[in-house]
């Protein structure tokens, strides 16, 4: 997930230390390097790191006996990397994304924390597998240019910019589903959900395993209220990628709204564990569960949590009435 329109998303629960080291590397590119440590602090020997670019160009390596891995001749940009464990194959790592304005002597260190799977997880829905369409994809450069430049003028939020780059991505390229879900998320930012609408479900028939095409598609249903259709279609990009805090945050407001109280609960929960910055408006919307529960002093704590993330909320003052009346109803004695 990138900034822009997912004005909330980060990049899922990120165990990954990102460093700069001070040493010469020559004139042959830049060397993106790291350790990869286990679930136990130990250095994870022999497994395999992938690291892949914006635009999809993927290398992978294995580590050394110390955990330790590298990637030379690497040119400028923006990366993610992950590792997998294939003797324990329930270990992983969440993806990473670092990019080379953050290197010295042109170096950049990045460290990955292996983990076990959270409960309920599935082990086959491991966060940066590649799909088999991400593996055949044969994207030009022109294609691959504008697209690159697109998400670049997408962090600065020069949106109606990112967008003319994205139609280029598209027309040079028309099966670039990553441009397609991008273009997507800008014109639902401009309320054209119909349009945003098929961007997703074009790309989702060229790769309907691609979780930010599914979590997008599950956005558009919310804005329409069609509450059913976007938890299926938000279950989708959970089951495709279980670590984006924004999914559960909105399958748990799209579960509430249609009043299943327990399946929003865990949502919201969940997403709070996995980032509880980015998600924490699901504090507001546990609230609303509790109150509607009748446990009131829950309900206030939940509120009060969210005010303290964020004190200069649009909606604060509101918040704080309806804290201070549950805390009242808290208080009073029970019938």
């Amino acid at each position: 997930m990138r900034k822009s329109f997912w004005a909330l998303a980060i990049s899922g629960c990120l165990l990954a230390v990102v460093v700069a080291v001070p040493a010469a590397f020559g004139q042959g590119g830049f060397l993106i390097f790291g350790r990869v440590s286990l679930p136990n602090g130990q250095p994870a020997a022999r497994v395999r790191v992938y690291i892949e670019t914006m635009s999809g160009l993927k290398r992978d390596v294995l580590t050394d006996q110390e955990g330790n891995y590298e990637f030379r001749g690497m040119s400028a940009g923006r990366y993610r990397v992950h590792a997998l464990n294939p003797d324990v194959p329930e270990q992983f790592s969440e993806p990473a994304e670092s990019d080379t304005t953050r290197s010295f002597a042109n170096r950049l260190q990045i460290n990955v924390y292996l983990r076990l799977p959270l409960h309920g997880e599935k082990r086959d829905a491991r966060p940066g597998t590649v799909s088999a369409a991400e593996a055949a994809q044969n994207i030009p450069k022109a294609a691959r240019k504008a697209y690159e430049q697109g998400v670049k003028l997408q962090k600065e939020n020069r949106s109606q910019d990112a967008l003319a780059q994205f139609n280029q991505a598209v027309d040079a390229y028309p099966d670039y589903f990553q441009a397609l879900t991008e273009r997507g998320n800008l014109l639902m930012q401009q309320n054209k959900l119909v349009d945003a609408g098929a961007d997703f479900a074009r790309a989702l028939t060229l790769n309907n395993k691609y979780a930010p095409a599914w979590l997008g598609a599950g956005y558009c249903e919310l804005q329409r209220k069609n509450f059913p259709t976007a938890v299926a279609y938000l279950e989708r990009a959970f089951a495709f990628d279980p670590n984006v805090p924004l999914t559960l945050l909105l399958l748990g407001y799209a579960n509430l709204s249609l009043d299943r109280r327990e399946e929003a609960k865990q949502c919201l929960q969940q997403a709070l564990k996995l980032n509880a910055e980015s998600a924490a408006r699901a504090h507001v919307y546990l609230g609303e569960i509790y109150a509607q529960e009748e446990k009131f002093k829950e309900a206030a704590d939940e509120l009060r949590a969210y005010l303290k993330a964020n004190p200069q909320a649009s909606d604060a003052a509101h918040l704080k009435t309806l804290e201070a009346d549950w805390r009242t109803r808290a208080a009073a004695p029970k019938r």
